[in-house]
């Protein structure tokens, strides 16, 4: 697993948001990154996991490579800028939970560079990225793992960083925003995103709309998957939920939609949970290992 692992500093409306003005509301602070949370999630679940990042030699990062050592993850290859400073992702939300605006300061991982250790072939694990990595290292990885490689392309902003990537193998992970960027042209459904990207050479892809069905490109198939019905309490790390549940299931032995199919039920939990998901349910853990023992059966 290699990607971000910074600090999220989140406000949240108590009343009606209104923009251009000073809002009542809650603000906190916990560990952050698209990778983080995923392999956070991975860990508490009792899946293996080595994590790759860098942070800077300042508390904020002692605390996030100690809240990862304390789920049972692997931080041996961390890289710890002693000049830099831990990076922090700053989000607004309204009353109900969803996104108005954001600044990620994330500029030290434009100063990573991967070790060795990370790029050496294993056809025995699964290798997570997200684009939070600069250009060039995100192509080592693809030239590395071809497709043993899983990347999210986390946002507008950063899913461009993927586009030259889109013919390496890898299985991108994106959200419907981000899919335009990486087929530059805009798309108003996941199917359609699935298509574009199936044109451009791309082998595997799983592109979120969010209540809208979402697209699944397996080898050339592609097919819909309608999210159920959820009772939204705060969509907070909802995409990440949903990954850390489709990788468990492919770690499994899973195939593809089956395992997106787990990673539907994770996100459903994370929408239902006040906050970011601590941990995947019991019954989502279970899930896919039953969808990987039945595609080795």
């Amino acid at each position: 697993m290699v990607g971000g692992c910074h600090q999220d500093v989140l406000g949240r409306a108590s009343f009606i948001y209104e923009p251009a003005t000073s809002c009542p509301g809650i603000v906190t602070r916990r560990p952050g990154g698209v990778a983080r949370n995923v392999v956070v999630l991975l860990g508490r679940s009792g899946a293996p996991c080595r994590f790759v990042s860098m942070v800077g030699a300042d508390a904020a990062g002692r605390e996030l490579i100690a809240e990862l050592s304390s789920a049972g993850i692997d931080t041996t290859a961390m890289v710890i800028d002693p000049e830099g400073r831990t990076g922090t992702y700053l989000a607004i939300h309204d009353e109900a939970g969803e996104l108005v605006s954001a600044i990620s300061d994330l500029g030290l991982y434009d100063r990573f560079v991967l070790p060795p250790t990370v790029l050496e072939k294993d056809r025995a694990s699964l290798v997570f990225a997200d684009a939070n990595l600069a250009p060039d290292e995100l192509s080592r990885l693809a030239e590395a793992h071809g497709d043993r490689l899983v990347f999210d392309a986390i946002s507008r902003a950063k899913a461009p960083r993927l586009k030259p990537l889109v013919t390496s193998g890898a299985l991108f992970i994106c959200n419907l925003p981000s899919a335009e960027l990486l087929v530059g042209h805009p798309v108003d459904r996941p199917i359609h995103a699935a298509e574009r990207l199936a044109a451009a050479g791309a082998r595997r892809a799983v592109i979120t709309g969010g209540s809208k069905p979402l697209a699944v490109l397996d080898e050339g198939h592609i097919i819909e998957l309608t999210p159920r019905p959820a009772e939204v309490v705060d969509v907070t790390g909802v995409g990440d939920a949903q990954t850390a549940g489709l990788l468990l299931a492919l770690s499994a032995g899973a195939p593809l939609v089956a395992a997106v199919e787990v990673g539907m039920q994770a996100a459903r939990a994370a929408l239902a949970t006040a906050g970011a998901l601590r941990e995947l349910p019991a019954s989502t853990i279970a899930a896919a290992l039953t969808a990987g023992a039945t595609a080795k059966a």
